[in-house]
């Protein structure tokens, strides 16, 4: 039911509006700093914040609150945003994610000696929690529990060019391709470059991952208990290998459905901070509050309106087009994400470019905008002779922002000559669009915000793009953007592999595989006596509190 990777379903994960409120509320303009690098003068992301000065002192508990219960601590299982958190809090990748993107050494360094061999060599004094050294056995066994379909775990497509993996030392693994494959390196640096120990895994068995199982990775903070009514409790591991003990000696991961509970929690103490994957109704008042500091880092995430139309007007690409130049953005970006958001240009968000960043911020920078053309979207439904005709959108009333940006969308369709109909589900349901082919069968389109594993602009849309890529509804085929992005995979130079992604984006923005809608920042909002933590989206994917203590 699930697919291979998932679909990052943040606005749509669980049965409460308040939960969705990741994208719901009404807001203000854009802070001035993101007000001017969306307006071309500057690069897209200045003026965010990808991490807070290290902590000076100890603290001795912290509560951090995601928006929901975490339903699975396997890295294999990492679904959504409350997963990520708690497996990135305690858990680390072969390849390590810098706060601004960049991919550096995490649990091994790593060579390619050959187009097609990827060697990984395991770092000096890397240990488990249990004092238990990283062995190649665990490389190995790690990476092929990902891999494998019988584990049925959402990454396997990110080994699909991978013919073997081997020990070949006795601090080294060699992963042997089929052909190059230069996007393996940022995949390793997420959920599905996760270590874990074998003999742990194998012990545990299908245990792994719950409660009743734990887990056991080489973070420097350490499963201590996890029980829905506590939440995941992880503590200072003071044997960790990479670095000093961390300042906080205890960090609870609590879901937290309710908006108004959320923000109660954040003023008067009780919660000390959260990452919020969108907008959120009392964000004026977070910003107001002398309790909490607000910051906005480069996001990852893209807001969307997914194409799942095999036939009728939306496998039109004109009328794809059309819809897309009748869209009112500004409208969501103040209404949805009060402000933290950028306008989009692109299908992906200029967070992602971790690599190619000059080539990257000068080409984005230099694509147009995407403005709204009542006229210009009318002509394009004519020409098609679409007009009269209905599309389907799937939505849930139940979740303030999808709601909301269902009636941005039925509000363009209507004013270009297209009739509106809608599948409105429950909150709970509305997941079922992306994982169950029945549910969406006659529906057109569903909005989503959506995300790749990495800094990278193929994260997100090799996923949609490709031919049986795990989130292409559609059986989108645009010849040109698969020959782009498959020579962009195997490209090792990274300025020439980002201007292959600036095509491959430039093409997308006319066959329009899905229609962005905006780009989210990532929104941390944190007690003001507390600092140290990742404020980009890299801290769904690496270390993000080892740092974090208190102010002073």
């Amino acid at each position: 039911m699930k697919p291979h990777r998932r679909p990052a379903l943040a606005l749509a994960a669980t049965a409460t509006a308040a939960v969705a409120l990741l994208a719901s509320g009404c807001g203000k303009s854009l802070s001035s700093a993101t007000s001017g690098a969306a307006a071309g003068d500057l690069s897209p992301t200045a003026g965010l914040v990808s991490t807070t000065a290290a902590g000076a002192t100890p603290v001795s508990q912290v509560t951090w609150a995601v928006y929901r219960d975490v339903d699975s601590l396997d890295p294999a299982f990492a679904f959504d945003y409350p997963e990520n958190t708690a497996i990135s809090l305690m858990c680390e990748s072969l390849l390590r994610q810098e706060p601004n993107g960049s991919i550096v050494p995490g649990l091994a360094a790593v060579s390619t000696p050959t187009p097609t061999s990827v060697v990984f060599t395991i770092r000096n004094g890397a240990r488990f929690w249990d004092g238990h050294p990283v062995t190649p056995a665990d490389v190995v066994y790690s990476l092929q529990r990902q891999e494998s379909p019988a584990v049925g775990g959402f990454y396997g497509q990110v080994f699909s060019r991978v013919k073997s993996i081997a020990a070949t030392g006795s601090g080294q693994v060699t992963v042997t391709l089929s052909q190059p494959d230069y996007w393996l390196e940022g995949e390793l640096s997420s959920m599905a470059g996760v270590i874990i120990e074998k003999a742990y895994a194998v012990k545990e068995g299908k245990n792994y991952g719950t409660p009743a199982g734990g887990i056991m990775c080489t973070g420097a903070y350490e499963l201590s208990s996890w029980s829905p009514a506590t939440g995941v409790v992880a503590t200072a591991n003071p044997h960790y290998w990479n670095g000093p003990t961390p300042l906080t000696k205890e960090i609870i991961l609590k879901g937290v459905a309710d908006s108004n509970a959320l923000t109660a929690g954040l003023e008067t103490g009780s919660i000390s901070g959260s990452f919020l994957s969108g907008g959120e109704p009392t964000l004026p008042q977070l910003r107001a509050s002398k309790a909490v500091k607000v910051y906005q880092g480069p996001g990852e995430s893209t807001d969307a309106m997914i194409i799942s139309a095999t036939s009728g007007p939306l496998a039109n690409v004109q009328v794809r087009r059309a819809l897309s130049l009748a869209l009112n953005r500004q409208t969501v970006i103040d209404n949805v994400y009060m402000g933290a958001a950028l306008p989009a240009r692109w299908l992906t968000n200029p967070g992602t470019f971790g690599y190619g960043t000059a080539t990257l911020d000068q080409l984005y920078d230099a694509a147009p905008s995407l403005k709204q053309n009542i006229a210009a979207a009318k002509k394009l439904v004519q020409e098609a002779g679409a007009t009269g005709q209905t599309i389907t959108i799937g939505t849930s009333q139940q979740i303030a922002g999808i709601s909301y940006e269902t009636g941005v969308y039925e509000q363009a369709a209507q004013a270009i000559g297209l009739k509106v109909a809608l599948k409105n589900v429950s909150a709970q349901d509305f997941v079922n669009f992306f994982t169950d082919p029945d549910f969406r069968k006659g529906v057109d389109m569903f909005p989503t915000t959506n995300y790749g594993d990495y800094a990278g602009p193929e994260g997100l849309l090799e996923t949609l793009a490709l031919p049986g890529g795990s989130q292409n509804y559609d059986n989108f085929n645009d010849p040109k953007l698969t020959k782009l992005l498959d020579e962009s995979r195997s490209t090792a130079d990274p300025a020439a592999r980002a201007r292959l992604m600036a095509e491959a984006e430039q093409e997308a923005a006319v066959s329009l595989p899905w229609i962005p809608t905006c780009q989210p920042t990532s929104v941390t909002v944190m007690s003001t006596k507390l600092t140290g933590v990742t404020t980009s989206f890299s801290y769904m994917f690496a270390p993000w509190a080892n740092s974090l203590g208190g102010t002073s």
